[in-house]
């Protein structure tokens, strides 16, 4: 079985391409976008996609055509840039990598709540001290704080959170109510009083769903957006935020023109790094490593589909 890895070979240590080629009749490293040699090889194979290679997107299309393929092994945690329903239509198994960086995320979090907490975009700005009302920041703790999502980086959040805002003003809302240490409350009640709320949640058609109607959101509220496919939910909240009607917004973006573009509020854009640190890159590519190797066994590990 051949593996084709579209991503760098410098990313792996030299025992996991050790392990990659003891496993794999070859073992070929793509840096472009093109699946063409793999349309030209008849032998059984395993993809494993890097999307910073490849763009968040491998089409049905091509998928189709390329002969014998065994298993996409996606870099990622997310997996819905992949067709999974079709894959298995196909006899192909999608894999992700779990849980490598959710400490990364979520102090990532926090520290775009302090960001917006301190006025710290105004100050980027403004390029010094200021003692004008708008730049005068808040504190955190005691102050109503509420997380949308409790997965696992949900769970890592709160618990981060504990000591800066107190347990008592710490609030979720999830499918399931499934942490008794953390307060569950409604979504729709959380809207009123909250001046800290961070956007976890997965992206489904009803997650999406709970942010239809923003009317209800209070004027005091700071939004940090970390989950992926919240984009026009963004939007609107910065519309809502540089009318005055938001405390201010947080999220990421590699979109240069959003990078450099100078708001008027309290708005607070980085790239999207949370994942990107020593500890969290090294989860990633051991996990990746150890999840590609399982599809040449019947045990394949972190499949999603």
């Amino acid at each position: 079985m051949n593996l084709y890895v579209y991503g760098l070979e410098a990313d792996f240590t030299k025992a996991q391409r050790s392990s990659l080629d003891s496993n794999f009749g070859k073992v070929e490293f793509v840096k472009q976008a093109s699946f063409d040699r793999l349309f030209q090889d008849p032998e059984p194979k395993v993809i494993a996609l890097d999307p910073d290679i490849t763009g968040w997107n491998i089409s049905n299309e091509d998928i189709v055509k390329i002969p014998h393929l065994k298993a996409i092994c996606l870099q990622t945690t997310g997996y819905e840039w992949v067709d999974g329903d079709f894959c298995r239509k196909h006899d192909i198994a999608v894999t992700n990598v779990p849980h490598y960086a959710t400490i990364s995320v979520a102090e990532k979090c926090i520290f775009m709540a302090l960001a917006l907490a301190k006025r710290y975009p105004l100050y980027l700005r403004n390029g010094g001290m200021s003692y004008a009302p708008e730049f005068i920041g808040d504190e955190l703790y005691n102050k109503p704080t509420d997380i949308i999502g409790f997965g696992e980086i949900g769970h890592a959040l709160a618990h981060r959170l504990d000591g800066l805002v107190g347990r008592k003003e710490i609030c979720y809302y999830s499918h399931n109510q499934n942490d008794p240490e953390f307060h569950f409350w409604q979504f729709q009640d959380m809207l009123e009083k909250s001046e800290y709320m961070f956007i976890t949640i997965s992206k489904n058609p009803e997650s999406l769903a709970l942010f239809d109607d923003l009317s209800k959101f209070n004027h005091k509220m700071k939004v940090i957006i970390i989950s992926n496919g919240f984009e026009e939910v963004t939007k609107r909240l910065v519309a809502k935020c540089e009318a005055g009607e938001l405390g201010g917004v947080a999220f990421e973006s590699d979109d240069p023109e959003i990078l450099n573009y100078s708001y008027k509020s309290n708005i607070f854009v980085t790239p999207h790094n949370a994942h990107c640190t020593r500890e969290a890159l090294s989860r990633l590519f051991e996990i990746w490593t150890d999840t590609i190797i399982s599809v040449t066994d019947s045990q394949i590990i972190n499949q999603v589909n």
